[in-house]
């Protein structure tokens, strides 16, 4: 599934917006679009920040063909770390 994902990102005072196109797989989308939309949008969002060095960036706004708001979906998402299980 093809969707537009937009952003508007606050970077240390500077807001920008950003959109692009990008692939949803299918089985995700039929299941909970909004949330399979959020962790494409997540992981565009972090290569923006790593863009811009890491600088402090506020997500004020994610939608998906400009009509579906996910903000808040994004906001809430946080990384899996893998557990650390070195015997030192």
């Amino acid at each position: 599934m093809r969707v537009v994902i937009q952003t508007i990102l606050n970077v240390e005072g500077n807001r920008g917006f950003r959109n692009g196109v990008f692939h949803v797989r299918d089985s995700e989308f039929k299941k909970d679009p909004d949330f399979a939309v959020a962790v494409v949008a997540y992981e565009w969002i972090q290569q923006q920040k790593r863009e811009t060095g890491q600088r402090e960036t506020i997500i004020e706004k994610v939608t998906w063909n400009e009509e579906n708001d996910i903000t808040q979906i994004v906001r809430e998402i946080e990384p899996v770390l893998p557990e650390d299980n070195l015997p030192f």
